[in-house]
């Protein structure tokens, strides 16, 4: 089953009709939309406000060499230092 980001903000009321005389069940009301409240609160985690501080943002330029050395078929990729970034990262995070 998918669930397409449009139906999270669809409810589904169930009908507790009963079924007509004829045996056919009643009909069940059609999904009301539901709108987000433009004066919700969010409470961001500590996590997610260290990730939204001005010291976390991108060096673009860093990126551009990134891409034109890929580009340039020059981007030398050291699987050693990658592997034992992930296996330090697993570290602190489990310490």
């Amino acid at each position: 089953m998918k669930i397409s980001p449009a139906s999270l903000y669809h409810t589904t009321a169930v009908s507790t009709k009963p079924a007509s005389r004829q045996g056919t069940p009643a009909s069940a009301s059609t999904p009301a939309a539901v709108q987000p409240d433009s004066s919700t609160k969010v409470d961001l985690s500590p996590v997610a406000r260290d990730l939204t501080s001005p010291e976390n943002d991108v060096d673009l330029e860093r990126v551009q060499a990134i891409r034109q050395a890929l580009a340039n078929g020059t981007l030398n990729i050291n699987p050693t230092r990658i592997a034992e970034g992930i296996l330090q990262d697993a570290i602190d995070i489990l310490s």
